[in-house]
């Protein structure tokens, strides 16, 4: 299944620095296989990586409260190391990237690395 990614997210994912992703809804399922693209929904779309199979998928829900993963409200230095290691520098950038949504947001932790929150 295609894994569509801003062009911003590409050198960390890359480098390994980015090790898993955030999408809404409930598509992803362990043992799926991600293709990493760019651009994924215009004309110019390209692959990027390899192909990974995902390892793990984690429930995520983002409220007013915080952020929760699998049913557990991750601590301010768990959510900090959780936008890091989704590419984001600061836990408010991540906050940031997801503000125009409506809380709260649902959805899935992808992951193609054995992190685990």
């Amino acid at each position: 299944m295609i894994l569509g990614f801003n062009d911003e997210f590409i050198p960390a994912i890359l480098a390994g620095t980015k090790v898993h992703t955030i999408r809404e809804g409930q598509r992803w399922r362990t043992g799926d296989v991600a293709e990493f693209y760019a651009r994924a929904q215009a004309p110019d779309r390209y692959e990027f990586r390899a192909p990974l199979p995902v390892l793990l998928v984690q429930e995520l829900e983002l409220t007013a409260e915080g952020l929760r993963v699998d049913g557990r409200l991750l601590s301010p230095p768990e959510l900090l190391a959780l936008a890091r290691a989704d590419g984001f520098a600061t836990t408010e950038a991540l906050l940031a990237f997801f503000a125009g949504k409506p809380l709260p947001l649902r959805g899935q932790l992808v992951h193609w690395t054995p992190l685990r929150y």
